[in-house]
């Protein structure tokens, strides 16, 4: 059994590819990361409870592209997400969550 440490490490590094942090509708930050593998979006949903789980999103252009999901959290519960894998991204990553968390705050 992995430490809550070890899965939030390894969340960091699968957001650190392919995760998205950005505005919402009114400043809020947001989280987002959208994937073909599905129990990799539900093991992050096991280690972040508080985000949400959606899809299969299906490519109705192209049938033979694999149904994708994504897993998503807002406001203040992106904010939980950032502070919990800030310590274990680069640079770009962290610069982006203070530069969301100080829009988000009004400073």
């Amino acid at each position: 059994m992995e430490s809550r440490r070890e899965q939030i490490c390894w969340a960091a590094g699968l957001i650190e590819g392919e995760g998205c942090f950005t505005l919402h509708s009114k400043n809020h930050p947001y989280f987002l990361l959208d994937l073909t593998d599905e129990d990799t979006i539900d093991k992050l949903k096991e280690i972040f409870p508080f985000t949400t789980k959606r899809g299969p999103y299906e490519n109705k252009k192209n049938t033979t592209n694999k149904p994708r999901w994504r897993i998503d959290a807002f406001g203040p519960l992106a904010y939980a997400l950032m502070v919990q894998v800030y310590p274990f991204l680069q640079s770009r990553r962290k610069a982006k969550i203070e530069e969301l968390i100080k829009i988000w705050s009004g400073k």
